[in-house]
């Protein structure tokens, strides 16, 4: 069987379908230096931008698979707005081309948020496009650890058939035996050593975790060392200059002095500056940081003197780690804009094109995960050739479709196909 690959990245699809068995006849990429990979990795050539391929150029084929690009729909970027801008709705070249080639099989891919975006008014348009075409869709969520990969990466995959009755007996992956990150990392691989700033920042943190007296299981909220002192109303919107001058600010400032809301933002915690209110997710954690400084005052008041505060993110530890194991080092961490995130070791977080100082880092090794690695994670260690800029690397592979999860879906097409084909049916294309 044969299929296309659209909006192809470093080739996510075409190494899952090839692994099921499937040949591919023609890829598409906008990026010159993916499409150059992807030549190099799978011998094939790569169009450009699909707006600008002619259908008639395009071959025949049975399954068209695209991991449609909708960035604003995803949870790492940002939720631009309720409306899906231009790039999502290149969703209408996979329409334009299974109307002209009508494949019998669809395979698409994109982040859950497409279910719910807009009130769910885009969902219900590709639903209502794609019936209009003859298509019926079923679509799952799926992660790498529900095929034993041991990322945490949810995605929506949607399987369409011109066939309405095949999908009847479509069976999603299954769950499999789960591997361990140990299993996936590799030190011998060439990798990136963790910055010294950001080694003692973490060393920092673990004094505190070390030394303070914490609740016996370790929550799952944050520790914002700019509570440490700070007795402000978590709601300060409504009140004057005068209502907060008996109040201190981050690392216990004092406001008695502040004659403008320049001076009070200024000396409180950088999370609250905007609304004047500390957001509703951080208030338990607010709390929580407050009573570690009442239970370790004189500890807490040595500790933040040589704190690095020129980093609004570095200031705050997200737990999600062991309940009752506090050493860093037997964690994953990452640098993220809210915050040092605190994970167990079980599995990676999700991939997503992600800047270098997102990138996990092995605690016990404190070192940041190799491109390498990642590419385990995507189930694509088997390219010859990956981007050689870091950064690069981790954009491709965050954008990157499973491959073994593809391949997965793949074989259970073919499976109902040939089953179905045995018994002589077939349908109106």
């Amino acid at each position: 069987m044969k299929f296309v690959d659209l909006f192809a990245g470093l080739g996510g699809f075409h190494s899952g379908m090839s692994s099921a068995g499937f040949e591919c006849v023609f890829a598409s990429e906008l990026d010159p230096e993916l499409r150059e990979l992807y030549e190099f990795n799978h011998g094939l050539r790569v169009w450009g931008d699909i707006r600008k391929v002619r259908e008639n150029n395009i071959p025949e084929h049975d399954v068209l698979c695209a991991g449609f690009p909708c960035q604003p729909f995803s949870l790492a970027g940002s939720k631009k707005g309720t409306e899906c801008p231009i790039s999502g709705r290149l969703i209408d070249e996979v329409l334009r081309i299974a109307k002209h080639r009508r494949p019998e099989f669809l395979i698409l891919e994109n982040v859950p948020n497409v279910l719910t975006i807009a009130n769910g008014s885009f969902w219900q348009y590709i639903n209502t496009a794609f019936e209009q075409l003859g298509y019926k869709l079923i679509h799952k969520i799926i992660s790498p650890e529900d095929v034993g990969i041991p990322q945490n990466r949810r995605r929506l995959f949607i399987v369409g058939s011109l066939n309405h009755d095949l999908l009847e007996s479509f069976e999603w992956p299954k769950l499999r035996n789960r591997k361990s990150l140990l299993d996936i990392l590799d030190d011998s691989l060439p990798h990136k050593v963790i910055e010294p700033m950001k080694r003692a920042q973490l060393m920092k943190w673990q004094q505190l975790l070390s030394t303070c007296n914490l609740l016996e299981e370790m929550p799952s909220l944050s520790i914002s060392a700019q509570e440490f002192g700070a007795t402000y109303p978590i709601d300060f919107s409504n009140l004057t200059i005068e209502d907060l001058r008996g109040y201190k600010g981050a690392y216990g400032k004092n406001l008695c002095d502040c004659r403008t809301w320049n001076d009070v933002l200024s000396k409180m915690p950088s999370y609250c500056r905007k609304t004047k209110q500390v957001p509703r997710w951080l208030i338990k954690s607010v709390d929580y940081s407050r009573n570690i400084y009442r239970g370790n005052i004189k500890f807490l008041d040595e500790w933040c003197k040589d704190f690095d505060k020129q980093h609004n993110s570095w200031q705050t530890l997200e737990w999600r780690g062991y309940k009752t194991k506090r050493l860093l080092r037997d964690h994953l961490l990452q640098f993220r804009a809210s915050g040092i995130r605190v994970m167990k070791p079980r599995k990676a977080p999700s991939l997503i094109a992600m800047t270098a100082t997102q990138v996990p880092i092995i605690g016990w090794e404190m070192r940041y995960m190799s491109k390498y690695e990642a590419a385990k994670l995507q189930n694509l260690h088997g390219l010859t050739k990956i981007p050689s800029n870091d950064f690069h690397a981790f954009k491709a592979f965050g954008n990157a479709v499973n491959a073994k999860i593809v391949e997965l879906i793949a074989l259970n097409i073919k499976r109902i196909k040939l089953n179905r084909s045995v018994q002589g049916v077939c349908y109106d294309k």
